[in-house]
């Protein structure tokens, strides 16, 4: 399925009924009096947040979207039905922006969702009310009052909804780094992989399962380049994706390493992501450098001499080689930051 991040679409929820002016109709009884029903209401259309869900491709080909109509209401005291509510089913992680056009055709934008986790609902348009039937409106002096209320409309909006990628963990590197390889070492996923620059061109999502049904998410994020924060290359497309993760595995590749100061290739892409976002490049990192088959022993003595003094993991990608420890020390921070997430929360409630 073809990945897409961003779409406009346009709900719409539907209009109450009208309620009904009826009078009573029955044998010996010239007085029956007024007898007409309610409007139902009109459907809500309601957002809802859904893991199943992996890209916003189907709403590039479907745009619109409409709640039904509340059922009028009838004679015999009898109230039109409410219309079944319309949900919307989007990805965990999509952010929705209300779009508004003032008198002089200039739009704007407003945040008014974030669907960060699996469930999460929200009202986006709500369903009209059904109007009154005439049953509501006799009184002393209008024993038989031939009027009803119309139901009342429902709402209109259009939304622009942009999906960044919701993961526990994101891979960042250079093009070609062998960040493909790594996540298909160690999950299930299956991106496409080359021996050229930019073979992954959408992010890739792994899942990583523990023995215990824990479960971690990494991200295979687009390689990014000197003046990605400018949008050179990928540029801006698939920076804003590093932002939803909780911690980054920065991958240097052995062959693209300055071999008098290997550490130096880490620099280049935190200051993209200090000048996209300082919040970014203050994120947990662990840095690692792949693909050592291709390098001789001595060689690999060598880099790790230079890197003394700062925890870096050596693997291979390709063969296993330092995967298995690599994952660990993974595991190991994701644990920690849901104990220190957990423990915040409790505080809050206490205080609360």
């Amino acid at each position: 399925m073809r990945f897409v991040d961003e779409a406009t679409i346009t709900v719409q929820s539907g209009k109450g009924g009208n309620g009904c002016a009826s009078l009573r109709r029955e044998a010996n009884r010239p007085k029956g009096g007024p007898d007409g029903g309610d409007g139902g209401k009109g459907g809500d259309v309601i957002l809802r947040a859904s893991n199943r869900l992996v890209t916003l491709y189907d709403f590039r080909l479907k745009r619109r979207y409409a709640a039904r109509n509340g059922q009028p209401g009838m004679g015999r005291d009898k109230y039109g039905k409410a219309a079944d509510d319309l949900y919307i089913d989007l990805p965990v992680g999509t952010l929705i922006y209300e779009v508004t056009e003032d008198e002089e055709g200039n739009r704007s934008e407003k945040l008014v969702a974030d669907l960060v986790r699996d469930g999460v609902e929200m009202i986006i348009c709500q369903g009209g009310d059904g109007g009154r039937g005439n049953i509501h409106f006799k009184s002393s002096v209008n024993r038989t009052p031939r009027y009803a209320e119309e139901g009342f409309p429902g709402q209109e909006k259009v939304l622009r909804l942009e999906l960044k990628v919701l993961a526990d963990v994101g891979l960042l590197g250079l093009p070609n780094a062998g960040k493909s390889t790594f996540i298909t070492q160690v999950s299930a996923a299956r991106p496409k992989i080359a021996a050229y620059p930019f073979t992954t061109l959408v992010p890739n999502l792994g899942v990583v399962e523990a023995d215990n049904f824990e479960r971690m998410v990494i991200a295979d994020i687009p390689g990014l380049i000197e003046g990605a924060s400018e949008g050179a290359g990928l540029g801006h497309t698939f920076l804003k994706h590093v932002e939803r993760t909780r911690f980054l595995v920065h991958i240097l590749a052995a062959d693209d390493l300055n071999r008098e100061d290997p550490l130096d290739g880490y620099n280049m892409l935190n200051e993209e992501l200090e000048r996209f976002n300082p919040e970014m490049a203050a994120k947990a990192q662990i840095k690692v450098i792949n693909k050592i088959d291709t390098l001789s022993p001595e060689e690999l003595d060598d880099i790790k001499a230079k890197c003394e003094g700062e925890q870096v993991y050596f693997i291979s990608a390709l063969n296993g080689d330092g995967v298995e420890p690599l994952l660990d020390v993974m595991w190991k921070q994701l644990r920690e930051m849901n104990a220190a997430e957990q423990e915040a929360e409790a505080d809050g409630q206490e205080s609360d």
